[in-house]
């Protein structure tokens, strides 16, 4: 009977998260949920975008969740190798309803409550390691403040990122301490939500078993080296069955895509990152940096007591939640720190970017307090880390930007200290100097002063520092236009969604890009970004192979043609399109429901996509070729019956004055001279179109020169050497005489 009355009492699992609620309290709760609301009133500032194409891109695959119902990432109605859909589907609760900036403004409040809940596993990790409630509060707090928090006000993975990657090494510390087949799955899920949140976590993977292995070599006392490991390694198992079982499954899955060479593709699109060489030349300079500015952007001092206390800890093996903890941090840090440096030199030309590494800040400071908090601790092993930041800051690249770089927000330090100095290595010895001072200070604090002295003031210097970068960090943002060249606090509904307030929110709309503004390729990379950004109408793109290209492969495009002999196109995906006024190429038939922005909304109806008229022998921005006559091809109306008498207008724009330019058609020729003003010279000839088939009019041009600039295709060629004739900025083809017949010459 006695038996049965504790069976029953046992409390289930309601009943024991909802003991974990009451031992965790409310403040935790309501500290959250202040923390969040404080946030909100920053990040919904933002009222544009500002890191593209990223945010695109995360706006496209929230959009295809709405659209499809389903998880599974999807650009441009296409699948695409994206792990990252943790965000994507989290950020399509805001889209189900009303406009582009409507939602963004609701994603900016949803991106702060989701960001500060990183607070509540860095106060489970800190009350685990530090078994103090006031401790965990602060760290907690110190999660928040910390200037990477400015992510919160764009559309970006780190969002969830940063609180999923402490989730995991909450369940990985958990799992490390206490094993249980339950824990063991809370870790492998916590793995699972980590890496969903950001691929850059699948190392991860790596680090679980690599520190319960450590783990359990630590506290295996007896024996050599080698048997030590043996037995660790078999504990190892026997003690996680569970996790032994999964990562066998994950072996064999592993060996079978290494047999058909598909291992990089579990990583989708940063199926590169594992390609080539991993360990580049001038690695160890790198990683020096990388860990400078990491010490940096806690003040350095907490870095070194962190990082120091960390050191010492894992050579003091104990079965506690402190050395679990230790161990879990250490190893999860230096993987960390060795993935992003290796990243940043094969993919970022060698410059630190903290966005990638800040995520163990809060392992830091939870380190910091726990040696604040323990004084027993060996504080010569602060020495190494000293040593290794000092070495970092003198070879530091400390860049200067002028405004927020989403890649390191610390850099808006670097300007601070390099305008206080006055020069890179001034900064540098400065850095240096200040950090064998903040150590040799600390270390000799330490044995005249009592510890909570000491304590309070390295708390005190970590409440000044993290709000005052976060506080930058946020000027630095309000303070400049945004990437877009616009000032971020100034709403854009009403002003760029135009296509949504037209045709609504269904994706029947299809944008042609072309360069927008000639010889400024990211304004014209902007306008289309812009675009496809405000309206989520706008589903598809479609381009000529080779041509201008707006957005990167991770967005499918649709190969656009035209059979030269119809002018029909190889694809109609949507009864609307987009395109430009200025575009040379072709113009789609069909009635213009809109023009707005430099560019016509084209309703095509249900019928097949068909152009008007198209043009050849041309560059594919509208400069013509040395020495090649253009042709401007007119196919008949829809519906014509006879020969028709049509007129061409076209606007060209020379880079020398009075090029000499000729039309011929099969009714007329135009003869002149083109000036090099900006507004061009406009130029019109008659046809006679047939009523099947197509005619030509040529474009005929004296002599070449240098064009301002490159192919704007893309990037790379924007800023190569060409040369042309005049730029064919404008074509018009319409009715001549109310369509008067016209006899065809043979």
């Amino acid at each position: 009977m006695g038996a049965s009355r504790a069976l029953s009492t046992r409390p289930g699992p309601v009943r024991r998260t909802l003991l974990l609620v009451e031992r965790l309290g409310v403040p935790l709760l309501l500290i959250w949920l202040a923390l969040g609301w404080a946030l909100s009133r920053l990040s919904t500032r933002v009222l544009d975008w500002y890191v593209m194409t990223d945010e695109l891109l995360y706006e496209r695959l929230a959009l295809s969740v709405v659209r499809f119902h389903s998880p599974l990432p999807r650009v441009h109605g296409d699948l695409i190798p994206n792990v990252n859909q943790l965000y994507p589907i989290l950020l399509a609760s805001v889209y189900w309803h009303g406009l582009v900036p409507v939602a963004l403004h609701n994603a900016h409040l949803l991106n702060a409550f989701l960001m500060s809940s990183a607070a509540i596993p860095a106060f489970m990790l800190a009350w685990r390691a530090s078994a103090s409630r006031p401790i965990a509060y602060l760290v907690g707090l110190a999660t928040v403040s910390v200037p990477w928090i400015v992510y919160s006000s764009f559309l970006l993975t780190e969002v969830v990122g940063y609180p999923a990657f402490l989730w995991a090494l909450l369940g990985i510390q958990a799992a490390i301490v206490a094993p249980s087949r339950r824990r063991d799955l809370l870790a492998l899920c916590g793995l699972a939500l980590a890496i969903f949140a950001r691929t850059q976590f699948a190392v991860l993977v790596f680090v679980l078993p690599a520190t319960l292995l450590a783990y359990e070599f630590a506290v295996t006392s007896s024996g050599g080296s080698g048997r030590r490991l043996r037995r660790a390694a078999r504990s190892t198992v026997e003690r996680h069955r569970t996790l032994a079982a999964a990562y066998a499954l994950l072996a064999l899955c592993g060996i079978g895509l290494l047999a058909v060479g598909r291992v990089s593709a579990i990583l989708g699109t940063y199926a590169d990152t594992v390609e080539g060489n991993l360990l580049p030349s001038g690695i160890g300079r790198s990683l020096l940096a990388h860990l400078a500015v990491l010490a940096l952007s806690v003040a350095v001092l907490p870095f070194l007591i962190g990082a120091g206390w960390l050191a010492a800890s894992a050579l003091r093996p104990a079965r506690s939640e402190r050395y679990a903890f230790a161990l879990s941090a250490l190893v999860a840090t230096v993987a960390l720190w060795l993935e992003v440096t290796v990243f940043d030199l094969r993919f970022g030309g060698g410059v630190v970017r903290d966005r990638y590494l800040f995520y163990v800040v809060p392992l830091l400071l939870i380190a910091c307090a726990c040696g604040l908090q323990n004084e027993a601790w060996p504080r010569r092993w602060l020495l190494l880390p000293a040593l290794l930041a000092t070495a970092g800051f003198l070879v530091a690249g400390l860049p200067v930007f002028g405004v927020l770089d989403v890649d390191t927000p610390v850099s808006d330090i670097d300007q601070y200290l390099r305008s206080s100095v006055h020069s890179l290595e001034a900064a540098r010895l400065t850095l240096a100097a200040a950090t064998v001072l903040l150590a040799a200070l600390y270390l000799r604090a330490a044995t005249l002063l009592p510890g909570r002295v000491v304590s309070a003031l390295v708390v005190l210097l970590i409440a000044a520092a993290l709000p005052a970068e976060t506080w930058y960090a946020y000027a630095t943002l309000f303070a400049h236009p945004g990437t877009s060249g616009r000032p971020l606090t100034v709403q854009q509904g009403g002003v760029f969604d135009w296509v949504d307030q037209r045709v609504g929110r269904a994706p029947d709309v299809t944008m042609l890009p072309y360069p927008f503004d000639p010889g400024d390729f990211q304004a014209s990379e902007a306008y289309w970004w812009d675009l496809e950004f405000w309206n989520e109408s706008v589903g598809h793109a479609a381009f000529f192979p080779g041509e201008f290209d707006a957005t990167p492969s991770t967005f499918p495009p649709l190969d656009l043609r035209f059979n030269p002999e119809t002018g029909y196109a190889n694809i109609s995906p949507s009864r609307y399109l987009l395109q430009l006024v200025d575009d040379s190429r072709f113009r789609m038939d069909g009635a213009i429901a809109l023009t707005n922005r430099g560019a016509f909304l084209i309703d095509t109806g249900q019928s097949r996509w068909r152009a008007d008229w198209i043009t050849l022998g041309l560059f594919d921005d509208g400069w013509t070729l040395p020495g090649v006559a253009g042709r401007l091809r007119v196919f008949p109306t829809p519906g014509q019956s006879s020969p028709t008498l049509r007129t061409v207008a076209i606007t060209f724009n020379s880079p020398v004055q009075g090029r000499r330019v000729e039309l011929i058609s099969n009714a007329g020729v135009w003869r002149g001279r083109i000036s090099a003003s900006g507004s061009g010279t406009s130029a019109s000839v008659t046809v006679c179109g047939p009523a099947h088939g197509y005619t030509d009019v040529r474009i005929i041009v004296k002599g070449s020169s240098p064009i301002p600039y490159g192919d704007m295709r893309n990037i790379n060629t924007f800023g190569t050497y060409r040369t042309g004739g005049v730029l064919v900025s404008n074509v018009e083809v319409f009715l001549a005489a109310n369509g008067a017949p016209c006899t065809l010459r043979r």
